[in-house]
């Protein structure tokens, strides 16, 4: 059976470097004020199963790559690449309004 994620997953984030914690990436709200830094990267989750992977682009505006994510247990999500390309397990560390913080786990490279 699948678990459902908490309902704070489900939202676009923006990945704030500057306060990840050794193996842990940290991300907080777009919808919130961030510190000034270039090429920030994303996430947004949806519950129907889909995601967007916002990455820095060319000038720095965000590209979109949609994938499919579903939970191999309660605090594990696993994120598949657009077409099945690339697939890589998290450990969902912390999930509230205010952040989200995910551990890479493994397996084949982050959808891109």
């Amino acid at each position: 059976m699948t678990e459902q994620p908490p309902e704070a997953l489900f939202r676009r984030w923006v990945h704030v470097r500057e306060e990840d914690d050794a193996d842990v990436r940290v991300y907080r709200p777009a919808d919130r004020p961030l510190p000034p830094a270039r090429g920030r990267d994303g996430i947004e989750f949806r519950p129907d199963g889909t995601f967007i992977d916002y990455l820095p682009g060319p000038t720095d505006a965000p590209t979109r790559a949609p994938g499919q994510w579903r939970t191999d247990a309660a605090d594990r999500l696993r994120l598949t690449g657009p077409a099945g390309r690339g697939s890589t397990v998290f450990h969902l560390v912390a999930v509230d309004d205010n952040t989200l913080r995910l551990r890479p786990l493994g397996g084949e490279q982050p959808p891109s």
